[in-house]
């Protein structure tokens, strides 16, 4: 156990001088039985000397005393005072002389901490008021131990600064002994001696000063009137006064002994007015410049720098905390000058320190949680010019000095909030407004107000939005920043708005509105209203940008069913005003306000699961209406088919759920997370009503090629006619006079050839070829594009044939040429349209593969959301015949895709179907069996198709999934199962088709699992 204790040992003290290490894990535990047993030390005298038995006992016992075990110590020192004072007066003074001040030296663990315990009682117990020193310890007078401290605490010779320093602290912790055993009043002699040793002390080490002058501030409630104002007296004549310390002592005594007479000088009262500049000076802890009033006094030597806060900070605010309990507007005009002269002029001036700033940081957050405790209204006293831009500066950039300081500072400043939410609205107009930035986060690379903003409540959310609305309103001044701020604005309030929390409000509170309501109605207003308010006005810029913060905050807080009202109240409030529409539109987008409302009092009477699906297209209703005033093109046919749509489903006619997925399949290829939320959501509340035509319209989209083919065969299917007549005007209008490219081909001549980027020989006779290979490209799609290399060849070898020339590194391949002769007018003209031809095909050519490549990623996005709402149904209704007609349209995705992560989702809603289908499974199911049987034959043939062992993995769960469920209904199902896979068996044993071997692996671990269950189950009825 010593072992341990001794390897976690910290050899050097600390700035209090303790040990600062952590407890090791062993002794965090509770005291076991065997650990008290051992813990149960004797009590009894010590003897006068230390031999045999009397060693082993006192160097257990001092062994326990440095623990860093709390009652390991408390333990040994009960024992030592307890034996020490039952004991002989040389048992006592052997121990004191030899041991326990000695011992205030060592560094090892929490010996200090233990044996200042053991000293205080002692010190208490000698030269308290009962005095037993008279009688049992006559010959321990006070200043006789006094001298056994100085002496066992004294440095002699050249010893190590290390040990020196162990010294040093040692004599402090035995005078802070004897001021904690508050004995030094009791005679009027002997506080003088230990205030001589302290001042001694202070002037001697300035690292131990600050301890120093914090034992004497402890001593100050105990000492009285007189003897403090001696103390303070003594203290000014040593030239203590202009110090950290001597701030510190003069505002305790002042608290203690309010009539007291103190010297004048250095200062009557450091908060004062006139006192402030030179406190300020002082509290920098740069003495350079003193005014030479103590010129007769040696210049002091200041302290390192250190990360801990001097005591002085303590007590300054304790100070001007009890001036709040008489007179308010004095304690907040006291604060003011304190913090702009002492704080923001000092350790935030601009000649200021690095360490200065550092600890005029620290004072912020101590002083931010110590004011807030007491009057919320000081809070904003403290966002000062030079410390807000200092904290701007090195919160902006990591390479800052200051960094993380600042940004402790910043989460500070919500932590605080978080505390006390009342802080809300001053802090954010601090950090927006006249010292501070209004884009805060985005100058500050942080996240303070988006944090700050969630504390917003429905009692303080109008101020909150006018606080972010006022200072974007009239920027007349500042035109150029307008875009800015008001996208900045756009954020905050997106951020309250998502960020809001669910609170009960009161209806009979007119002020109390919830974040989410006001914010998305002030999105909306932003976004579609004409805003008089704004000066300039609002820009189309500005409003796309509320219009994206507003699609975005739909999307999120549309996971909650309980916002659905929300939602639609802020669109039916909004007149678009800043939207121009014909009567057609409008009288359209009136109808589906109408549509939308009656939907929203519907689930207030049904109750019933119907109220999800009037929810959800309500919710519908608002977003379809949101796209129209975006002037998407397909909004009004959106909103006419949603009325249609609703009426079919009030009066329960047929097709409703077709309708319906054909609406949806019209919104999810948007890049939209509002529409892609809503639909999945109204997906999920329709699921139980879908129809098979329904799951149709679904499946067949997946089975479109990944191309421009499967592009126009799902986007496109209904405007062949007009894309044909389109075609056929095209075609007429240039046969008659040639497009600008052909024209400018045709001059050139029909005798010129070149080489396209993808190598392809053309003449200017037409375009065959190159039509062809795109053509063939189609096929191809699913193939990666030709690399930037190969494209940038095929333009060198182009421009090689047109300038008969070739590349640098390419001189050893060149033909050589003697013809140096310059090129004529002509020649160079012929030359420069030879080159603008060259240039053109590889502009042609790049447009055509990238329109290839937007129509594959587009069909791919909209096969990613069709499985979405396919991964909702299979979840939702796992359990409905209907849902494994999904499966093949699965697998067939599975293999013919190009696409690996449409491959892998697909993979997934397998899996997903099969877990839930386990759980929904029972006797009582109802099943097709022809129809199921039929499936699982079409199901091998799918498996039949492909080697791959991901599509025969997918094909498995499948099949397994048709198998159980026939096992489910009926167990003797499991004779015409076995025949299926025994015929795809032996067919592959043939060499029919080539399938995984683990799809029958799979499902010979299927039946052995039911064969098993079957065999306990008839066990457990035995």
């Amino acid at each position: 156990m010593g072992g341990k204790r001794k390897r976690g040992a910290n050899k050097a003290g600390t700035v209090n001088g303790q040990p600062t290490q952590k407890r090791p894990k062993h002794d965090e535990a509770t005291t076991n039985g065997s650990e008290t047993k051992s813990l149960d030390l004797d009590k009894s005298p010590f003897a006068d000397e230390n031999n045999g038995e009397n060693r082993k006992r006192e160097a257990k016992i001092y062994e326990l005393l440095g623990s860093l075990d709390n009652d390991e110590r408390l333990a040994a020192a009960d024992a030592l005072v307890t034996g020490l004072l039952a004991g002989s007066e040389p048992a006592l003074k052997r121990h004191l002389e030899k041991r326990l001040f000695r011992g205030l030296a060592s560094s090892r663990n929490a010996s200090r901490l233990g044996f200042s315990l053991v000293i205080t009682e002692i010190l208490s117990q000698l030269f308290g008021s009962s005095d037993p020193a008279k009688t049992q310890f006559s010959g321990l007078t006070f200043e006789k131990v006094l001298g056994v401290l100085i002496e066992a605490t004294k440095t002699g010779g050249n010893v190590p600064g290390q040990e020196e320093r162990d010294y040093y602290f040692g004599r402090l912790f035995g005078l802070q002994c004897f001021v904690e055993a508050k004995v030094l009043f009791e005679e009027s002699t002997r506080w003088p001696k230990v205030l001589d040793l302290l001042l001694e002390l202070a002037q001697k080490k300035v690292w131990v000063r600050s301890h120093c002058g914090w034992v004497i501030v402890e001593c100050l409630p105990q000492m009285g009137q007189e003897r403090a104002e001696a103390a303070l007296q003594k203290f000014s004549d040593m030239g203590l006064g202009k110090t950290a310390e001597g701030v510190g002592i003069w505002l305790r005594a002042r608290s203690c002994y309010p009539s007291a007479k103190f010297p004048p000088k250095p200062w009557a009262d450091p908060l004062s007015p006139g006192s402030l500049p030179e406190v300020a000076r002082v509290l920098k802890e740069n003495v350079a410049n003193d005014n030479g009033e103590d010129a007769a006094v040696a210049k002091l030597k200041q302290s390192n720098w250190t990360a801990q806060l001097h005591f002085v900070w303590d007590l300054i605010l304790a100070t001007l905390l009890e001036s709040n309990t008489t007179d308010k507007k004095h304690m907040k005009d006291q604060v003011k000058l304190f913090w702009t002269t002492v704080i923001d002029d000092g350790l935030f001036s601009k000649n200021a320190s690095d360490g200065q700033k550092f600890r005029g940081f620290m004072i912020f957050q101590k002083y931010l949680h110590g004011l807030a405790s007491v009057d919320k209204s000081l809070v904003k006293e403290l966002f000062t010019r030079n410390l807000m831009k200092c904290l701007v500066n090195q919160a902006a950039k990591e390479d800052r000095y200051l960094h993380r300081a600042a940004l402790k500072t910043l989460q500070s400043i919500e932590k605080a909030v978080e505390a006390q939410p009342e802080l809300l609205v001053p802090v954010l107009k601090e950090l927006l407004g006249k010292f501070g930035l209004y884009d805060f986060d985005q100058r500050t690379a942080s996240k303070t107000i988006e944090g700050l903003l969630q504390w917003v409540t429905p009692a303080n959310s109008k101020k909150v939005l006018k606080l972010l609305r006022e200072p974007v309103l009239n920027l007349k001044d500042t035109p150029d920043d307008s875009e800015k701020l008001r996208q900045a604005y756009s954020d905050y309030v997106f951020k309250m708005t998502v960020q809001a929390k669910a609170v009960t409000i009161d209806p009979n509170d007119a002020e109390s509105k919830s974040a989410l309501v006001i914010g998305i109605k002030e999105l909306a207003s932003c976004a579609y209203s004409t805003q008089e308010e704004f000066i300039p006005p609002l820009s189309e810029k500005t409003r796309e940008t509320f219009r994206s913060r507003l699609s975005s905050a739909f999307s999120k807080v549309t996971k909650q069913q309980n916002n659905a009202e929300y939602l639609c109240d802020a669109v039916k409030s909004v007149k678009p005003t800043a939207v121009a529409m014909s009567d057609e539109i409008e009288a359209e987008r009136k109808g589906a306000l109408k549509a939308m409302a009656k939907l929203l009092k519907s689930p207030k009477k049904s109750g019933d699961n119907s109220s999800n699906l009037s929810s959800g297209l309500a919710l519908l209703y608002a977003a379809t209406i949101l796209q129209l005033y975006n002037g998407a093109p397909d909004a009004l046919t959106i909103l006419q088919d949603l009325e249609a749509c609703s009426e079919k489903m009030k009066s329960r006619e047929a097709g409703a759920s077709e309708l319906l997925v054909d609406i949806l399949l019209a919104l999810v290829p948007r890049q939209s997370p509002m529409m892609r939320q809503i639909s999945e959501q109204v997906f999920e509340a329709f699921a139980s009503q879908i129809s098979s035509e329904a799951l149709q319209l679904l499946t067949e989209n997946l089975v479109a090629e990944e191309n421009a083919r499967g592009y126009q065969a799902l986007f496109e299917k209904n405007d062949d006619e007009d894309a044909e007549m389109a075609d056929a005007a095209e075609s007429d209008s240039g046969s008659e006079s040639g497009g600008p490219d052909e024209d400018e081909i045709s001059e050139i001549g029909s005798d010129v050839e070149f080489v396209t980027l993808n190598g392809a020989d053309i003449t200017l006779n037409g375009d065959a070829k190159e039509e062809q290979d795109e053509d063939d490209g189609d096929e191809d799609d699913g193939d990666e594009e030709e690399p930037e290399d190969a494209d940038l060849a095929a333009l060198d070898d182009a421009l090689a044939k047109v300038l008969n020339s070739h590349r640098l590194d390419k001189d050893q391949e060149a033909e050589s040429s003697d013809d140096d002769s310059d090129m004529s007018d002509s020649e160079m003209m012929a030359l420069d349209e030879k080159l603008v031809d060259v240039f053109k095909h590889r502009i042609k050519n790049t447009k055509r593969k990238s329109e290839k490549k937007d129509a594959k990623e587009t069909v791919v996005h909209f096969k990613h959301r069709v499985l979405d709402l396919l991964n909702i149904y299979v979840k939702q209704e796992a359990s409905n015949p209907l849902s494994f007609s999904l499966l093949l349209p699965l697998l067939e995705l599975v293999r013919t895709t190009t696409t690996k992560p449409l491959a892998n989702k697909a993979m997934n809603i397998l899996t997903d179907f099969s877990k839930a289908s386990k759980k929904t499974r029972s006797k009582d199911t109802q099943v097709d069996t022809e129809t199921q049987f039929t499936m699982l034959e079409g199901i091998h043939q799918e498996a039949s198709k492909d080697m791959s062992h991901a599509f025969g993995k997918a094909a498995s769960t499948a099949s397994l999934l048709v198998a159980s469920s026939l096992w489910a209904a009926d167990q003797g199902n499991v004779d015409r199962i076995n025949a299926v896979y025994a015929k795809t068996f032996a067919e592959c044993q043939k060499g029919t088709i080539k399938m995984q071997g683990a799809f029958f692996s799979d499902w010979v671990n299927w039946g052995m699992g039911h064969a098993n269950n079957t065999n306990n189950a008839g066990g457990e009825k035995v």
